[in-house]
């Protein structure tokens, strides 16, 4: 039976500000955030974001980190090879399907799903390794 005292509770933090890190870089101008932009009908604020906003991603990808390191430590998921597997079904299964749905049912550009579908699909791989191997 897992407990959560099984997990490697800093590997699951690691994991979460690693994408944290790469969702920044990701969602930059001279990267892909004028294109995300583009596709999702966002014009910049001069304000900016609301501080607020990084709080609750941080804490979405704690969670998904948290589902991923259970997930791992349930399967017996120990390699590399096992958190790129994880990674990938998981970011492929639920994040890249639901970015598709989203889309397509807003009527969105599918440019959209390559955003945000690609950083999720990367995210997840990131973070299963991550866990899966410090774990």
């Amino acid at each position: 039976m897992l407990t959560f005292s099984e997990l490697n509770w800093l590997a699951i933090i690691v994991a979460a500000l690693v994408f944290f890190g790469l969702a920044a870089v990701w969602y930059q101008p001279r990267v892909m955030g004028k294109k995300w932009m583009d596709a999702a009908g966002v014009e910049p604020s001069g304000d900016g974001p609301n501080p607020m906003m990084f709080l609750g991603t941080l804490v979405a990808y704690f969670i998904m980190a948290l589902v991923l390191a259970m997930i791992a430590s349930a399967a017996g998921a120990s390699s590399f090879g096992d958190g790129l597997v994880l990674g990938l079904a998981t970011g492929i299964a639920f994040v890249v399907g639901q970015a598709w749905i989203n889309a397509t049912y807003e009527g969105r550009s599918k440019n959209l799903v390559v955003v945000n579908g690609g950083i999720g699909l990367i995210g997840h791989v990131v973070m299963a390794v991550i866990v899966t191997v410090w774990g």
